[in-house]
């Protein structure tokens, strides 16, 4: 068996957007360590599926695909798959997610597989992996951000239509306000995880303060999924916060990416999307080290040193 017919399909973990982002990175980097062609699927098992997600991948809605080959290029009478209840009838569906794969044991499988096809629909962190990471593998040797930083910047690359939409937002409400200071602000069901979250949040007001006392023509780009939070803000900061127009929540108890279905799920990503790439414009930020939508921003762009905070 040669790399052209050794392949590992990512399916959707199904879980926030980022997360998801981020369970695609840890399984780009399985696919660079045991030489397979990555290819990613996210069908009826994301939040952010397409319309026909039998037949159309969300993935690539929003991201160009990561290889030169899709989940069709996998469907082949003569290919053997892996984990055993996957074929090539069933690798657009949902399937059941095998937690056990987080072992190490379960891991190290994974690496001596010798089937066409490995399929994986199971968030595996990087932490896990950098025992397998050898000398001469650009990743070697980083720390686990690092690493992430390697990958995000390698295969996501946005959808040229998806690029122009954020360029239209920072030309018509950010470039000729910089400074600008980005906050990304959870609210919403991020409680449950993190039960300090609103010590966490009463933090932000402090910093956006002495930086406005220090750039005192700066603006705040807020990125909110939480109603009350951007009411907050436009009563404490006015015309200088910036703040683009998508889906929040105004109960605390309603997540934005699983409890609103009314929220299409297409304009669900994009909007999650926008908020962070336009972060990156930012010349300072601060956000919530629990939440993966500040961890991406600080993960896609070489923040200098000092110009961004993760509480």
């Amino acid at each position: 068996m040669n790399k052209s017919n050794r392949f590992l399909l990512i399916k959707a973990w199904g879980s926030g957007f980022w997360s998801d982002m981020e369970h695609v990175a840890g399984q780009l980097l399985i696919a660079e360590l045991t030489d397979r062609i990555p290819v990613v699927y996210w069908g009826a098992d994301s939040l952010y599926a397409s319309e026909d997600p039998l037949v159309k991948d969300a993935f690539t809605m929003y991201f160009l695909p990561v290889s030169n080959y899709s989940v069709d290029h996998l469907v082949n009478e003569n290919y053997t798959y892996y984990p055993t209840r996957w074929n090539g009838g069933n690798l657009r569906l949902p399937g059941t997610k095998d937690l056990a794969d987080l072992e190490d044991a379960a891991i190290a499988n994974v690496f001596s597989r010798s089937e066409n096809v490995v399929v994986s629909n199971v968030h595996i962190y990087v932490n896990y992996l950098t025992k397998w990471i050898k000398k001469g593998h650009p990743a070697y040797g980083l720390g686990v951000n690092d690493i992430y930083s390697y990958l995000y910047r390698k295969y996501f690359k946005l959808q040229p239509y998806l690029s122009g939409e954020i360029e239209d937002f920072y030309l018509k409400n950010m470039k000729n306000k910089h400074p600008v200071i980005g906050a990304h602000i959870r609210g919403s069901d991020k409680i449950i995880e993190c039960s300090q979250l609103d010590d966490l949040n009463n933090l932000y007001p402090q910093i956006i303060n002495n930086y406005l006392k220090n750039n005192p023509t700066a603006s705040i780009f807020l990125l909110t999924d939480c109603e009350s939070i951007l009411s907050r803000y436009k009563g404490l900061y006015g015309n200088k916060l910036i703040y683009t127009e998508c889906m929040r929540t105004s109960d605390d108890n309603i997540p934005v990416h699983s409890g609103l279905p009314h929220y299409n799920k297409r304009k669900k990503g994009i909007d999650i999307i926008k908020d962070t790439y336009l972060a990156l414009e930012c010349d300072q930020f601060i956000g919530n080290s629990y939440s993966n939508v500040s961890l991406a921003v600080f993960r896609l762009k070489a923040w200098l040193e000092g110009t961004i905070t993760l509480f």
